[in-house]
């Protein structure tokens, strides 16, 4: 990372002493005085709906600039994150969403609406849901539409912090057709430590079929978590969400650890489309060819982070990389399979 110029600092600190702080973790003074206005406008906020503790706004500006500038992510700060149109609320020990996650949601619930084909009950997975943004999006995206199906929008995480996090959106967002439950999605028998195994919620449902199943789960891999990701990301964000538990494969790269599960899963649940996040275009292509081996997916494809992005001619953009369909403008974002219905549903015939 290159050094900020003397310059640079001197202009920041005489523009406001504020600005100085925030500018070794925003790199530039335009995104630091932004950074800055957004933190004065929730420091005016909490202190004008605080009665208990009537801090000025002043005060409480300058402690959350310190803890900007130690790392902490802005959105553990102010407290939410956009996630589509949605403003999720975020608390530290749960994954911060982000909008790559939202473009392929997005995207996915963009296709499914543009065929007549859906079934009346559309019922949707979701795996190590997090703050539950996932669900709560694709509900919000097909309210929007003139006929939307009969929803039901489950989402799993094994972290009770996650899903307590998860209820408070789905409140905030008023939803009625997402639900949250704990779960090892790992686990494949009776008993986990770390909680109820999925088979066993699964089994509990009122259907064994889940029409699409889609999943971001821990995709960092251990090498990678030491080495490339983000200061900020290592020291506030829950490993937990972020790298796959050691030790319980022998999978050469650590990182794909809960793929080969999600794609048994989905068998199990007899999915028509999975929907798979990946960190880049390389763990893409060997998800991808996770799936092309289980031999029970009619189509594999790969969306980059922005898949339906189109050329000038209005075109969507696509290429084929190693004998794979690759969607989108920007990095391997996520892996899609189909089959049955599915091909109908995401207008793939």
């Amino acid at each position: 990372m290159p050094r900020l110029s003397p310059r640079l600092i001197r202009h920041a600190h005489n523009a406001n002493p504020l600005l100085k702080l925030l500018l070794p973790v925003c790199r530039d003074l335009e995104s630091a005085r932004n950074e800055l206005r957004w933190l004065q406008d929730h420091a005016v906020g909490l202190a004008a709906r605080s009665r208990n503790a009537p801090q000025t706004w002043q005060t409480r500006l300058q402690v959350m600039v310190r803890q900007r500038a130690t790392g902490k992510p802005l959105q553990y700060i102010l407290g939410t994150e956009y996630f589509g149109d949605l403003e999720i609320v975020c608390r530290p020990g749960v994954l911060i969403p982000r909008q790559d996650t939202a473009a392929s949601v997005a995207h996915l619930a963009h296709l499914l609406q543009s065929n007549d084909c859906l079934p009346n009950r559309l019922r949707v997975l979701d795996l190590c849901t997090g703050s539950g943004c996932i669900p709560l999006l694709l509900e919000h995206l097909f309210s929007q539409s003139g006929d939307p199906p009969d929803l039901q929008l489950l989402g799993v995480d094994v972290s009770k912090r996650c899903l307590d996090l998860a209820e408070e959106n789905k409140a905030r967002c008023q939803a009625r057709h997402a639900e949250f439950a704990q779960a090892d999605v790992l686990a494949t028998g009776d008993v986990s430590p770390q909680g109820q195994p999925l088979p066993a919620l699964l089994k509990s449902r009122a259907s064994p079929n889940w029409d699409i199943l889609i999943s971001n789960p821990p995709y960092i891999s251990s090498h990678d978590f030491r080495k490339t990701t983000a200061r900020s990301v290592r020291k506030f964000e829950p490993k937990l969400a972020l790298v796959p538990p050691a030790g319980v494969s022998e999978i050469p790269d650590d990182g794909d650890l809960f793929y080969p599960r999600l794609l048994d899963v989905a068998d199990h649940v007899h999915s028509k489309v999975v929907l798979f996040e990946v960190a880049d275009l390389s763990q893409a292509l060997r998800v991808a060819s996770m799936a092309k081996k289980k031999g029970s997916w009619d189509g594999v494809e790969i969306w980059k982070d922005e898949p339906g992005a189109k050329d000038d001619s209005m075109v969507q953009l696509e290429q084929v990389v190693s004998g794979l369909k690759v969607l989108g403008r920007g990095n391997g974002r996520s892996v899609v399979c189909w089959r049955d219905q599915g091909a109908r549903w995401l207008g793939r015939t």
